[in-house]
């Protein structure tokens, strides 16, 4: 399959709507520029960093080849400026985060590694890499760190813990459910294969590995249509309370194919396809 480099894309262009609205009331909820200043005056980023890359593999172009070849075709279609660096980190899951909001880099699950198709690699690297062009990684980090060490930090960071319990703790949640919307499309915008996409989030779903060569993508398409909520403040409420840390991998397939038949991803394909 020819791949077809995006030149001139920008984050903006393929950014869902609720993450755009999410992310501009996350920036103006009360307390998110003292979150984000003790974050850098703690120097947070550097821990993460440090414990994350201090128990997982570096994924070297010597040792892993096409794995890095990979995400090189990641970054050439998506001309992401600055190559994240590679590490595989030992989990069950079918993902991958990234960290470092100037010096990034991705850390891709083993099981991801294992059971991800040539293709179904790409749209991982291009979720990670999409993550890193709409500067999703400062706001991925806070939700990272905070949520588990409220109670720890509290007595250092001068009543954060109380802020976070609040309106800001909400708003950081459900901005962050809305980015994996806006990382799927630059994951399909890299693959450039509908069905590799369907795939795997099917995977991520619960699709058992038996029947991965046999699972018909038209099963995933019709429960993927049906799930559609009334309207965007039930589905705001629904995406707070209920869905806590799950994949959202039902939803994020019906928002996946509805930009797909509105036209969107052709459109931007067309534009931008060199």
């Amino acid at each position: 399959m020819n791949l077809l480099r995006l030149n001139a894309l920008h984050g903006f262009e393929y950014q869902h709507p609720r993450e755009k609205k999410a992310m501009r009331a996350l920036q103006e909820t009360k307390g998110i520029e003292r979150v984000v200043k003790k974050f850098y005056d703690m120097g947070i980023e550097k821990i993460i960093k440090l414990q994350s890359t201090g128990s997982s593999l570096e994924a070297s172009p010597d040792a892993f080849p096409e794995l890095n070849r990979l995400l090189d075709s990641a970054c050439s279609i998506l001309q992401v400026p600055v190559r994240p660096e590679l590490y595989i980190r030992r989990s069950e899951d079918l993902d991958a985060i990234t960290l470092g909001v100037d010096h990034p880099i991705i850390l891709i699950t083993s099981e991801c590694v294992n059971r991800c198709t040539h293709q179904e690699l790409l749209f991982v690297f291009g979720r990670q890499l999409a993550h890193i062009q709409n500067n999703h990684i400062l706001y991925k980090e806070i939700g990272f760190i905070f949520p588990e060490l409220i109670d720890t930090l509290a007595p250092v960071t001068l009543g954060l813990s109380s802020i976070l319990s609040g309106g800001l703790r909400y708003a950081l949640f459900y901005w962050d459910q809305m980015a994996e919307f806006t990382a799927d499309r630059g994951g399909l915008l890299t693959c450039q294969d509908v069905s590799a996409a369907k795939q795997y989030l099917a995977k991520v779903a619960g699709l058992p590995e038996k029947h991965w060569g046999d699972f018909d993508l038209d099963a995933f398409d019709r429960q993927a249509k049906a799930f559609e909520l009334e309207d965007e403040k039930t589905f705001e409420k629904f995406m707070r309370y209920l869905f806590g840390n799950s994949t959202m991998a039902i939803a994020r397939g019906h928002e996946l194919i509805q930009w797909i038949e509105w036209g969107d991803f052709s459109a931007l394909m067309t534009l931008h396809g060199r």
